[in-house]
């Protein structure tokens, strides 16, 4: 019999991802923060999305969003451009340094995510990731 609870799983998944974060940001050494990266990840995957976008993304408080890509964007990692069909709102995108940035971090993290999954085959590795998107399908759906 397990002294294991089903919550176990949310811890072990929180542990990980901690002690991903904490490599990630070792690798990089530099002064960004966790959802700063994060932030920049977002926005060199997916360019010309909105703050609004970002935010549904992170699951942020919009105002905390707001001050964080006004600190991207005085550090020039950033830019902010006008969208194409609505006035009102901006597009983000990286600049040459922020792309510069990003591809670094891209480039560690590959590195980070190799050393996480090296004792896990194709198939497990396969396996998980099916079961993490479908859980996060079951989450959306309910």
């Amino acid at each position: 019999m397990t002294d294991k609870t089903p919550a176990d799983v949310f811890d072990a998944m929180h542990d990980l991802m901690h002690a991903y974060r904490h490599r990630m940001r070792a690798a990089m050494q530099t002064e960004l923060t966790a959802n700063e990266m994060r932030a920049l990840m977002f926005v060199g995957r997916h360019p010309m999305r909105t703050q609004k976008e970002l935010v549904q993304h992170s699951g942020a408080d919009k105002a905390q969003i707001a001050r964080m890509l006004g600190t991207l964007e005085e550090k020039g990692w950033l830019e902010r451009l006008p969208h194409p069909r609505d006035a009102r709102s901006r597009c983000l995108t990286l600049s040459r340094a922020g792309q510069a940035v990003f591809e670094r971090m891209r480039e560690r993290r590959r590195g980070i995510t190799v050393q996480l999954l090296q004792g896990l085959s194709e198939d497990e590795q396969l396996l998980l990731q099916g079961l993490l998107e479908r859980m996060l399908g079951d989450l959306a759906g309910a």
